[in-house]
């Protein structure tokens, strides 16, 4: 006999909303990222259980990976491109709805902060100098401070941008660096160059004779 296709559209349509909702989400939420950089997918489906769970990427119609956990892991975030995810099970519902498409946008550059100063000129021994480590990239940095050399192991670390020598001494003086780091394994951005604190212990006056 012959299908109206417009109440075949409907039933599909019914079939298709009824399904429960996946929702996929990404972490870390900053944008850009950087190659070497860790995403991680995750996959919420809003009722049922015993879900596995299909990953799909760019314009690709199969799943490029299954597992039976709703988070994904990219290792490195070289693979710039759109995901979505979908719920499969063995009982009815036997899929969910496919999720919403999240685009994961890479940079192949490793960044490099540049490192500023509170103080132009020669730091007045006893006064407080600030250093600033500027990065114009994206969120979730935390700041590390290198002196005399680019060293890890004696770096200081900082929630903010900013680095605060509240009382100037001689042994203050010499090189500096920064560097950014954030995520979890950390993704560290390049050192900065160097930048010279000098010291001096007295105003530089105006002699009148």
């Amino acid at each position: 006999g012959h299908i109206d296709s417009e109440k075949l559209e409907n039933v599909l349509h019914f079939f298709l909303t009824a399904l429960p909702r996946a929702t996929l989400t990404v972490e870390p939420r900053w944008s850009p990222v950087f190659t070497g950089e860790s995403v991680t997918l995750k996959c919420e489906i809003q009722s049922h259980s015993n879900w596995r769970y299909q990953w799909y990427k760019g314009s690709r119609r199969t799943a490029v990976s299954q597992s039976q956990t709703n988070t994904f892991t990219i290792r490195s975030a070289a693979d710039q491109d759109q995901y979505w995810c979908r719920g499969e099970r063995d009982y009815r519902p036997s899929s969910s709805q496919f999720s919403n498409r999240v685009n994961l946008t890479v940079k192949a550059e490793t960044p490099k902060p540049e490192l500023t100063s509170s103080h132009k000129g020669a730091a007045l021994i006893g006064n407080p100098v600030v250093l600033y480590c500027e990065l114009d990239q994206s969120a979730g940095w935390r700041f590390y401070w290198s002196k005399h050399t680019q060293s890890p192991e004696n770096e200081t670390k900082t929630e903010t941008h900013s680095y605060t020598i509240s009382s100037v001494s001689v042994s203050d003086g010499g090189q500096y660096w920064c560097r950014a780091g954030r995520g979890n394994p950390v993704y560290y951005t390049h050192y900065s160059d160097a930048h010279w604190i000098n010291t001096t212990s007295e105003y530089n006056s105006l002699w009148f004779y």
